[in-house]
């Protein structure tokens, strides 16, 4: 009876079916799964874009809030904010730019526009306006067109 060693944990499997595609059958179990969350992270992420809309935030008798989700949390677990220069208009930043650009490229960008509008904004809210993100854009040299956004869609599937 053949065996080999499985590629994800190194145990023996023996299952010949097993054997053909390197992994046992709980190590390629968690790899589907993980290859499934991954799938539905990049299907989410296609649905917003292209975002067209201005952005909106207000304060509220509830807090702050926005026209656009929180998906990326990178600096401020506590949630957007704007109106300052710290972690919550960072991310508040980070996902304006991610719905435009995608979230590479925002990843690059995100301190400089939060300069820019986000910590201009005044305390009780404001609008920054669409015109003005892709003015700012293109100011940096980044178009954003149909081969803009088959660009993101074939990063995000490939």
């Amino acid at each position: 009876m053949a065996t080999a060693n499985c590629t994800a944990c190194g145990r023996q499997i023996k299952d010949p079916i097993s054997i053909k595609r390197g992994m046992g059958p709980i190590c390629y179990a968690r790899y589907m799964a993980e290859l499934d969350k991954k799938e539905q992270e990049e299907e989410k992420q296609l649905e917003l874009l292209p975002f067209d809309d201005d952005i909106i935030c207000r304060r509220t008798l509830n807090g702050p809030q926005f026209n656009i989700p929180q998906r990326f949390v990178k600096h401020s677990p506590s949630g957007m904010e704007w109106g300052y220069g710290g972690s919550g208009p960072a991310d508040f930043a980070l996902n304006i730019l991610a719905l435009f650009v995608g979230l590479e490229k925002a990843e690059e960008l995100y301190q400089e526009f939060k300069s820019r509008f986000v910590a201009t904004l005044p305390f009780e809210g404001g609008v920054i306006k669409k015109t003005d993100i892709m003015n700012w854009l293109k100011e940096k040299g980044i178009k954003r067109g149909d081969d803009w956004l088959e660009d993101i869609r074939c990063h995000v599937q490939g």
